[in-house]
């Protein structure tokens, strides 16, 4: 069964949707609905990215959820659907970030859970792995954090650009230099 991801139309007022038929809300609650869905993983990978504790994490992918639901009305199909939720996700992450930052941060790692995925067993040395991914990642600074997670998810420069407002070439010199210092923490990170 094939799913239809083209926006159905409806009438939007600055950031709020005004009031609609019924047919028109059930049809842009279906395109949310089946738009989250389809990018629920990703979103996921950008929540762990930002947040560690579990309970944060589940509020952060709550907050993305509103943010789409809001922003949806306004997609044009100017750009890809994946790369427009990304840039959704991004720019609630950081400030889902800003608004916490001043809380003290203590963590215990072995409560830490990836939102929305459940490791089987089997599969624990892929987890550490990316534990140590996610641990490293936290470490960058947000600009860094941010080109690696969206190029991470197969971006395009281009597409990064946009999302952060940043020239290509920028990009290119800006996330080989996030890369470096990715490979420089996560080398540290396994030989403790």
């Amino acid at each position: 069964m094939a799913i239809s991801l083209t926006q159905p139309q409806v009438r939007i007022a600055t950031a709020e949707l005004v009031p609609m038929s019924r047919s028109e809300r059930l049809a842009y609650d279906q395109f949310f609905e089946e738009t989250l869905n389809n990018h629920h993983s990703m979103i996921s990978r950008v929540v762990s990215s930002y947040e560690m504790k579990p309970s944060l994490q589940e509020e952060l992918y709550q907050e993305i959820s509103v943010a789409l639901w809001k922003a949806l009305a306004k997609f044009e199909n100017q750009s890809n659907i994946k790369t427009y939720v990304l840039s959704i996700a991004h720019k609630r992450a950081v400030s889902h970030v800003a608004k916490h930052v001043k809380e003290p941060n203590s963590v215990d790692i072995g409560n830490y859970e990836f939102a929305g995925e459940k490791c089987p067993s089997e599969q624990m040395s892929k987890n550490q792995k990316m534990n140590r991914l996610m641990m490293a990642l936290r470490e960058l600074s947000l600009a860094d954090r941010q080109l690696v997670t969206l190029a991470l998810e197969g971006i395009s420069y281009k597409d990064i650009s946009k999302i952060l407002g940043l020239s290509v070439s920028n990009v290119g010199v800006r996330l080989n230099r996030a890369k470096n210092k990715l490979s420089e923490l996560m080398s540290t990170e396994a030989g403790r």
